[in-house]
């Protein structure tokens, strides 16, 4: 059942207990049409993972990613809080455009005050592909572009909700495209791992397994193709 935080006014989605595949199997692998030189690849330079069981208790994510107009109401209840060098701008500051040129800390710093967290990769994975191992929020068909990915042709950051077609089995808006998504998983000793593809990402890495990490110049420079939601405990 949908709830609603009451710092930040996002509408949160339950995710329910129990099991899901949390990575992808050799055999997705060539359904895309890759090889097994490019499998290995995949496993080894972006670590994708062996598709195993894992089981998550119930928790609450946030039906879109965090807004232009959530992340101005954050600036304006923390003056200390940093703000992102494109909140503002024509092209990436519409209210409900997702917030972009924003870095860990400060995903942190607003989850924080709105009284929640980032995903773990397992809450965010589940949250986009349900329990029936899928490797798009809409199914196993990559033919035509049903996110904000790269074959869309926007070029840009599109507002959050705008492509109806990549909503997860739970209801999860943009967890495909748009923008990538911040999460706690590590990606090597200095990394955290983002997930889920952007605007200028190719849809076959769009998918829900698929995992990669900024550099830290990109983060210093303000990406405009990351950005964050947030989860909550089942309590909330």
């Amino acid at each position: 059942m949908p709830a609603q935080n009451t710092r930040d006014g996002a509408e949160m989605i339950l995710i329910p207990e129990g099991p899901f595949t949390f990575g992808i199997t050799d055999e997705q692998f060539r359904t895309l049409g890759y090889d097994a030189t490019t499998i290995r690849k995949w496993r080894q330079q972006y670590d994708e993972r062996r598709a195993s069981q894992v089981y998550l208790p119930a928790y609450y994510i946030d039906k879109y990613l965090v807004t232009n107009r959530q992340y101005q109401q954050f600036l304006k209840e923390v003056s200390h809080a940093r703000k992102p060098r494109l909140i503002g701008s024509n092209l990436w500051g519409d209210p409900d455009q997702p917030v972009v040129a924003v870095d860990w800390e400060d995903a942190a710093e607003y989850a924080n005050w709105a009284g929640k967290r980032l995903p773990t990769e397992e809450e965010w994975e589940k949250a986009a592909r349900g329990t029936d191992a899928r490797l798009f929020p809409w199914g196993d068909d990559f033919a035509a572009p049903y996110c904000n990915c790269f074959e869309a042709g926007l070029d840009c950051t599109s507002i959050v909700g705008g492509f109806a077609s990549s909503t997860s089995p739970y209801g999860v808006h943009d967890l495909a495209g748009n923008v990538w998504e911040m999460t706690t998983g590590r990606w090597d000793d200095k990394s955290y791992a983002m997930r889920g593809g952007a605007y200028l990402t190719y849809l076959r890495w769009c998918r829900t397994t698929g995992r990669w990490a900024p550099s830290d110049e990109e983060l210093r420079r303000g990406a405009t193709w990351l950005g964050f939601r947030c989860v909550g405990d089942a309590q909330l």
